[in-house]
């Protein structure tokens, strides 16, 4: 397979039983042609946004969501929409029959006897409003009129919105005798509710939904619903892309895929063909051990939409075995091994999941058998049948106790992988630890985790933190690898389970949260993995990892903020020292002589910063003269006249004479109305006029002196 050729599918959900059979149907077409598959779990807007794989991508499949195709096709490649039609018709595209289907569903409810027949939906996909329409033409039909009230519109085809549903009826007390819900999803919602609420399925409500997902079948009671080939609807999408790529002629219409009405047991009718004595042979009647095993197929395929025109063995292989062990047990000879008789059953017990069915094959055989003994006395014949006939349904409750072990092994098995998970991602991550080793435990042959880098002139860019290849070394790319996003992932990256059998497809899932883009986590993984039984679990790992992310984001965050905030101090502390050297500037101005200019109001703390600071500087610098000029100070008060007298007392204590220089006559007044005394200070009228007498004593003051009138 070339590394260098493949197409791509765009869908938002790339796990669940519908998407892998879909994607089984793409991947066997795509292979044949040498081509491999990448589905990226995003809308085609945000993938053509990102740039996710344009360079191996020669054409894309758009499931669901055909918004925004309009720009592949401008790009010059090919896209053919899947289950959604596009808005300019410009591209082909491939549906199932909804309004074939839905119309035979609806149908078969009315001929129930049902005539107030609710239908719920999400209207927003083309499939249900499509389903819609067939509901209200089969009323139309029979006559019968059409209730807006009994439409419930859902906000989506999950099976929460099912269970809404159920409520809202159950709420308005059940106005209808019969449902058609338009997916197995939200039918089986309905279902829960409708049991907790005490509502039978189907004595009071008879239920029908669309898809016939494997859930649908294993459900209680068994849903009827309308069988959708998914993985045909996949491969005709792929054959219709891969024509284009060819250069063949493909019209621009739609490809519709057949549909199946599956009958069991939800609608109310009986979950077995009802059962008849088996016939007589006669002479040139048809071989009857061919007619038993088309008899034990059909039951075997009544409720699985299976081709009953094929040869029984095609569809049950084992049924060879389980008609020539009876035929054996009759005749007293030697029948199949036990062995194949076990794996036989086994066979039927996966094909067929309801123990009713089942138990009809058994009750079938043994009419079979009392047909062989018909006429013959042989009592050893008899026991030989009925002890055959108590072995099978050994072996068919011992095959089908395997299957639920199975189930239950790979539910118990989920719970250990989610603890690995849980604690790779959310409690060793941050040690420096691997992000993608629990990739071995959910079958993933192979994985890339990488984050978003500045966009480059090529456009956005990608930074691998780690890839990882369970027990296959392969050329992964190194940490810190750049690539361009369009080239991600690199063919020679890969396993060669992608490059060489096509057993495994490639899956790109944006990391994404609080409107960012995190990341992309690449994996391979096979088509039919086990996960495709359940998606939530895929989504909750893809959530921890991206809650990493976030965490990791959010760390370098804090430690950002707490890089500015302490730098935002640092400047905040300068300023302030700053503020304070202004607020009280101590200026030499000749050997130890010392100027304080003092500007603006003095309060109690300013004060006391002008007495702390100016003994700092007299004791630093061995001051003899201390001058203060208060020609900035604007008016005089107790406050002031009580720091002058603390910084005068203090200075004397260190031995420097004082000398306030600057007095205006307004303040000169006002300490004489508050009966001020400025003893131990020298004023002066200006700093020039005490420097001038100074310098004319030239003599160190050594004492304090009288205040000058």
């Amino acid at each position: 397979m070339s590394l260098d050729r493949a197409i791509g599918l765009m869908c938002h959900d790339i796990w669940g039983t519908y998407f892998c059979e879909v994607l089984g149907g793409i991947q066997s077409a795509a292979g044949r042609s040498g081509y491999r598959v990448i589905a990226v779990k995003s809308s085609p807007r945000d993938v053509h946004r990102l740039k996710l794989a344009r360079a191996p991508i020669d054409g894309w499949i758009a499931l669901i969501d055909p918004t925004d195709i309009e720009l592949f096709l401008d790009d010059g490649r090919p896209v053919v929409t899947l289950s959604a039609r596009s808005r300019d018709g410009r591209c082909p595209y491939v549906l199932p029959d909804n309004h074939g289907g839905a119309l035979a569903a609806v149908r078969h409810l009315i001929e129930h006897g049902h005539r107030r027949i609710v239908f719920a939906g999400n209207m927003a996909h083309e499939d249900i409003r499509q389903r819609f329409q067939a509901y209200r033409d089969a009323l139309d039909e029979r006559g019968i009129p059409f209730d807006p009230a009994l439409v419930f519109e859902l906000p989506n085809n999950e099976r929460v919105s099912g269970r809404f549903a159920a409520q809202r009826l159950v709420g308005s007390g059940v106005p209808c005798t019969a449902m058609f819900m338009a997916t197995d999803q939200g039918a089986l919602g309905a279902i829960d509710a409708l049991s907790e609420a005490g509502v039978r399925v189907p004595e009071d409500l008879a239920l029908v939904g669309f898809d016939d997902i494997e859930a649908a079948r294993y459900a209680s009671p068994p849903l009827t619903t309308v069988r959708q080939r998914f993985d045909w609807i996949g491969r005709t999408a792929a054959q219709l892309l891969l024509d284009l790529l060819a250069g063949r002629d493909v019209p621009s219409a739609g490809h519709i895929a057949p549909t199946l009405l599956v009958v069991r047991r939800s609608c109310g009718c009986s979950p077995a063909p009802e059962q008849r004595e088996a016939p007589a042979s006669a002479e040139g009647a048809a071989d009857p051990a061919d007619t038993l095993a088309r008899e034990l197929v059909d039951l075997a395929t009544f409720s699985s939409a299976l081709d009953r025109s094929a040869p029984p063995a095609d569809t049950w292989p084992g049924v060879t075995d389980v008609v020539l062990g009876l035929e054996a047990a009759a005749q007293g000879r030697p029948g199949p091994p036990p062995a194949a008789l076990e794996r036989a059953w086994r066979e039927a017990a996966e094909q067929m999941p309801h123990i009713d069915l089942l138990l009809a094959m058994i009750d079938r055989l043994e009419q079979a058998g009392q047909a062989m003994l018909r006429g013959a006395g042989d009592a050893a014949a008899k026991r030989r049948v009925t002890g055959y006939i108590r072995r099978a349904r050994h072996d068919m409750m011992e095959g089908r106790v395997a299957i639920e072990a199975t189930r239950a092994d790979y539910l118990n098995s989920l719970l250990d992988i989610n603890l690995v998970v849980r604690e790779t991602l959310l409690e060793h991550a941050d040690n420096g630890g691997s992000k993608l080793s629990w990739l071995s435990a959910v079958q993933m042959s192979w994985g890339c985790l990488a984050v978003w880098e500045e966009p480059g002139d090529a456009g956005p860019r990608l930074r691998i933190v780690e890839s990882s290849c369970p027990g296959m070394p392969i050329a992964s790319p190194a940490a810190d690898t750049r690539i361009a996003a369009a080239e991600f992932p690199r063919g020679d990256w890969l396993p060669a389970a992608v490059q060489v059998d096509g057993d495994h497809v490639i899956r790109l899932i944006p990391l994404r949260s609080q409107g960012e883009d995190r990341g992309v986590l690449a994996i391979c993984a096979p088509v039919s993995s086990p996960l495709g039984l359940d998606h939530r679990d895929m989504d909750m790992w893809v959530a921890m990892l991206t809650a990493t992310f976030e965490r990791a984001s959010l760390i370098e965050s804090l430690i950002e903020q707490e890089k500015q905030t302490r730098a935002a101090y640092e400047r905040e502390r300068a300023l302030a020292d700053a503020v304070r050297r202004l607020g009280c500037p101590v200026i030499p101005l000749d050997k130890g002589v010392l100027l304080v200019p003092l500007v603006g109001a003095i309060d109690l703390e300013r004060a006391s910063h002008v007495l702390e600071v100016v003994l700092a500087e007299l004791s630093r610098q061995e001051a003899e003269v201390l001058l203060m000029d208060i020609t900035g100070v604007p008016f005089a008060d107790m406050q002031v006249a009580a720091s002058l007298r603390k910084t005068t007392r203090a200075a004397l204590l260190l031995g420097a004479e004082v000398i306030v220089v600057g007095m205006r006559p307004q303040v000169a007044q006002e300490f004489t109305q508050l009966g001020i005394d400025l003893e131990g200070m020298t004023l002066y009228p200006t700093v020039a006029s005490a420097l001038s007498a100074l310098r004319r004593r030239r003599q160190p003051i050594t004492g304090p002196r009288a205040p000058r009138a």
